[in-house]
């Protein structure tokens, strides 16, 4: 252990790292231990990811509503529904905002409707940081614990204040025309609603800012393990947080195997960790880490999560795994598990998605490695659209966002999407036709506030429109015939949620812009701008059609055998069943092999539990375990011992 957790002095403490690191087990213990060793402290735990997990990690239900926790008088549980709190802010200001694009637009009702509906991005998730921001101001709780989405959407999340600042200027600026002409024919303007709803919304986001940047209040605190994936993208999130001005005290490395016996498996593990324990401490040498064991057994439960709050708080200081007894029942697990079969399968477009740090990486690779392999003559992209990359990490190669061909083969090649690159060169792209559309058009005051406003427009698009845009580019690489199939290395389960449904509320948004638009045709020539806007939405609808495609799409559900990677996993499976989304496979992933070892037959009991239960509620899918090996999967060696264990 290192040094214990400094919590003194702060009312927001936000935790945040790679997906299934243990975010949402770190935060659940601290509120817990807070709670019950300062009983007049009001704790209030709550969850912005949109795949909640706290409910799970307590063992009950919490949802949208501030939960009790039982047993205890001074901690809550909340689960923002992030698409609950934004439609309950639409009808609250709904008069406020439609007046705004009336006055500020030539727009009709139905259109004013429409941009009502599109025009707000990113909404759903600022109102869930505002909400706590208001619960800090309103002095509701003393201490309010964030538990954040994995790291590439956690960073959009924290940028989100800048976004929201956009809208508002465009707000401002439709409001600046009916300001002006107010003037012009009054000789004064006296503020109303719409205004004040203006100055409101400006000072929350600000409040907000204010409120993440204050170091002597606000503390994000990293969850790690020793793995160099996660190490990477701790890197990267330490700058990004230090280029938000957020401060940074204790880093959580968790997950450490502390175990010592002659068990193989065991000693593999720490052998493979000690490597990255190394680079963990020279590389953070100047912030407060904590050490977390690796356990043996899942902490959920309030019991579990107290064991594992007094190892980080210092209370226990050299934890010891507890003998267990075990009475491990395994027939017939064998026939449950099958070996992947879309090998078999002629598919164009396979994709892997499932929780956080359940190995999506490590098995799309894998299958990419030998779909390459066993078909020499067909050419393989894998590619990842998740804002936190990991496929130069599995193939321990750089690979970037330009096609990169993977050493050792000569038909498999990578690219790690620049989402962002593309989502801002496709926002200069537009505003420079709407800025040539309406140089055609004179220079008097209307088309001034017009020409500002559908520029604007573009600039606050709705949220994961940058990861549908880098899809959009595999679409061109489609239409060229560039490659014979096409892998997928999708984000965690909430956000791929979200990027699935994202085709129909893109097309909607492109429909609501092009009606605008249309209001000046016969005025300026739209020719050049439609023809791009028709162009982008026949793509997102091949988009579409693809991932519907039964005969050519397969998804591969992964999960691990653990409760709450379980509860995630359904909610998935529903998700895409909704959505229409060919799914028949479902992986598995780090199942510990039977072996001696107390340690790892007491972890494996737990998980065989899991996997029965699987297995009776999802029998329809097929299954395939795999195992958990005693290292790191990375490079072609590892990948194609990991790519026999899922064709076997």
């Amino acid at each position: 252990m290192g040094n214990v957790l400094d919590f003194q002095g702060y009312s927001l403490l936000l935790f945040g790292g790679k997906g299934g690191c243990g975010k949402t087990t770190s935060s659940c213990a601290v509120g817990l231990y807070l709670a019950q060793n300062y009983p007049d402290k009001k704790i209030l735990i709550v969850s912005t990811d949109p795949a909640h997990s706290v409910g799970d990690s307590f063992g009950y239900n919490v949802g949208n509503n501030i939960t009790p926790i039982e047993g205890l008088n001074n901690l809550w549980a909340l689960e923002i529904d992030a698409n609950v709190v934004g439609e309950n802010f639409k009808k609250e200001h709904e008069i406020a905002i439609k007046k705004i694009a009336d006055r500020g637009t030539y727009f009709d009702k139905q259109d004013i409707a429409d941009f009502y509906e599109c025009a707000i991005p990113g909404l759903d998730e600022i109102m869930a940081i505002i909400e706590i921001s208001k619960l800090l101001k309103d002095e509701q709780y003393d201490l309010i614990i964030l538990d954040t989405a994995p790291t590439g959407h956690t960073l959009r999340l924290l940028n989100l204040p800048t976004e929201m600042k956009k809208w508002i200027h465009l707000m401002d600026m439709m409001q600046s025309k009916y300001r002006f002409m107010v003037k012009q024919f009054a000789g004064r303007y006296k503020k109303d609603d719409a205004d004040e709803f203006i100055e409101t919304m400006s000072k929350d986001i600000n409040r907000v800012k204010v409120l993440l940047s204050n170091s002597q209040n606000t503390k994000f605190i990293p969850v790690t393990i020793p793995e160099t994936t996660s190490i990477d993208e701790t890197e990267k999130l330490l700058k990004h947080l230090k280029d938000y001005n957020i401060k940074v005290k204790d880093i959580i490395i968790n997950r450490v195997v502390t175990s010592e016996n002659n068990c193989i498996f065991c000693n593999g593990r720490r052998n493979d960790q000690k490597q990255n324990l190394s680079r963990i401490r020279k590389g953070f040498f100047d912030y407060n880490l904590l050490t977390m064991p690796l356990f043996p057994y899942q902490i959920r439960g309030i019991e579990k999560l107290k064991e594992y709050a007094q190892v980080l708080f210092g209370e226990i200081q050299e934890y010891k795994p507890i003998n267990y007894h075990f009475s491990l029942i395994e027939e017939g697990l064998k026939t449950q598990s099958q070996a992947l079969d879309i090998e078999k399968k002629d598919l164009k477009f396979i994709i892997f998605g499932g929780k956080g740090g359940v190995g999506k990486t490590s098995l799309a690779c894998a299958a990419a490695l030998r779909k390459a392999q066993e078909n020499p003559d067909k050419k393989i992209l894998i590619f990842s659209t998740d804002p936190a990359h990991s496929l130069s990490d599995s193939f321990e190669t750089s690979i970037k966002d330009t096609l990169t061909p993977i050493e050792g083969t000569d038909n498999l090649y990578g690219c790690e999407m620049n989402a962002t690159k593309i989502l801002e060169d496709w926002k200069k792209k537009h505003r420079e036709n709407i800025d040539e559309m309406f140089n055609r058009f004179g220079k008097g005051v209307d088309v001034k506030f017009d020409r500002e406003v559908m520029e604007e427009l573009f600039t606050v698009s709705p949220p994961g429109i940058d990861e549908l845009l880098a899809l959009n580019e595999i679409i061109n690489f489609v239409n060229e015939g560039r490659f014979d199939v096409y892998i997928l290395d999708s984000a965690a389960t909430g956000h791929l949620i979200r990027f699935l449904e994202m085709p129909r509320v893109i097309r909607d948004w492109l429909k609501t812009i092009f009606k605008l638009l249309m209001k000046y045709k016969g005025v300026v020539r739209l020719n050049k701008i439609a023809e791009e806007m028709i162009d982008f939405s026949k793509k997102i609808r091949k988009v579409q059609q693809i991932l519907t495609d039964s005969d050519n799409t397969e998804f591969v559900a992964v999960t691990i055998p653990e409760t709450m990677g379980f509860a995630e996993t359904e909610d998935l499976l529903a998700a895409l069943a909704r959505l229409k989304i060919p799914c028949r496979h479902l992986m598995i992933n780090m199942v510990i092999p039977s072996n001696h070892c107390n340690f790892c037959s007491g972890k494996r009991e737990e998980q065989l539990k899991v996997v029965r239960e699987i297995v009776k509620k999802l029998g329809k899918y097929q299954i395939n375990q795999i195992p958990l090996f005693p290292y790191q999967i990375k490079g072609i060696n590892r990948l194609g011992e990991l790519a026999d264990k899922i064709y076997a």
